[in-house]
């Protein structure tokens, strides 16, 4: 299935914010990658999914984001906020404005902090990349300026912690403890085939599926077969080729989807048309309006045309014959002009 750039994006954010809006995939995921020594100092049994509606409305486009509010480990009787910040890179390469982006964000919500008279809270950046290419943006904000660290030292600066997919193998026995969390694992492996076409990384999740008895949650399966339908060139002949090579029937899974899609593209059918029909009654309307328009103002042309004729002294006939009026509407003009 083709789809356009904006597409996919909406596909791929979509897709993020399905999985990560869960408590227990958030920390699953937050577990394989942030720093140990970060992660030493999270209390990540108070995790809370923030609702990050006002600020997309705020930023508009190219603002993806879930945000998890946590607390650090306590200390001296104290526990800080900590509010993580998880953003998707949909780009085949990685944007220098992503720093931006992430800037707004925490100045946003530092200055309701600063209105609502509280101190200004934690908030550490997470970026989720899963482009074609290797992340080749600076890691710190203060990196972006070629300048000697006498003067960088001054400037405004903060990190954010990387996930690039690009260098992730899955395969390595360092995610077993992510594997535990199929749905988590599973979106991620996707995540970075998506922009690959890697046939063989759905190949192995499949086996995996199998390995753990997950194809038994057809729904969820289907859920993750629908984006790779759309995220990869792949017919549903070979999906179904695929499914079957790792021991699970794609029969009855592949009928299910090709049903829900097919349900997915009359919708999409459906919402065109009623969009062509919308621009046609108004295109109808906007055309009978103008004629009606037109021909009054023609209407009006003839009779003030008639008048003039009436003032001069013309035979009524002529004046008739001369505009297409019938002679009885030209009389009536003529009683009205003095």
């Amino acid at each position: 299935m083709e789809n356009s750039t904006t597409d996919i994006y909406q596909i791929n954010d979509a897709f993020f914010h399905k999985i990560f809006d869960n408590p227990q995939n958030a920390v699953d995921f937050m577990e394989k990658v942030l720093p140990q020594r970060l992660k030493a100092q999270l209390d990540l049994t108070k995790i809370k999914i923030e609702n990050t509606k006002y600020v997309s409305n705020q930023f508009k486009k190219g603002f993806s984001d879930i945000v998890v509010k946590t607390s650090l480990k306590t200390k001296k009787g104290k526990k800080k906020p900590v509010d993580i910040y998880f953003i998707i890179e949909h780009k085949a390469e990685g944007r220098v404005e992503i720093f931006i982006q992430i800037l707004k964000y925490m100045v946003f919500e530092w200055e309701k902090d600063y209105n609502n008279k509280k101190p200004p809270r934690l908030i550490i950046p997470v970026v989720f990349y899963h482009g074609a290419d290797q992340w080749k943006i600076p890691r710190s904000f203060a990196d972006q300026f070629d300048v000697d660290d006498d003067v960088k030292q001054f400037l405004l600066d903060y990190r954010y912690v990387l996930f690039d997919t690009n260098p992730w193998d899955f395969r390595d026995e360092s995610n077993n403890e992510l594997k535990k969390n199929v749905f988590v694992f599973t979106a991620m492996v996707l995540m970075k085939a998506a922009y690959k076409n890697d046939t063989e990384a759905i190949f192995e999740i499949f086996k995996f599926w199998y390995e753990k008895g997950f194809i038994e949650y057809k729904e969820i399966v289907i859920f993750f077969l629908d984006y790779i339908s759309h995220t990869h060139e792949i017919s549903q002949d070979k999906l179904k080729d695929i499914l079957d090579e790792s021991k699970i029937d794609g029969g009855e899974i592949m009928q299910t989807l090709a049903q829900q899609m097919k349900e997915e593209i009359k919708q999409t059918l459906a919402h065109e048309m009623e969009e062509e029909i919308k621009q046609t009654l108004a295109q109808q309307m906007k055309e009978e309006f103008m004629q009606t328009v037109g021909s009054e103002l023609k209407d009006e042309g003839k009779k003030e045309t008639a008048r003039e004729l009436i003032k001069r002294g013309v035979d009524i006939n002529i004046i008739a014959e001369a505009t297409g009026f019938p002679k009885e509407e030209v009389e009536k003009l003529a009683a009205t002009v003095h």
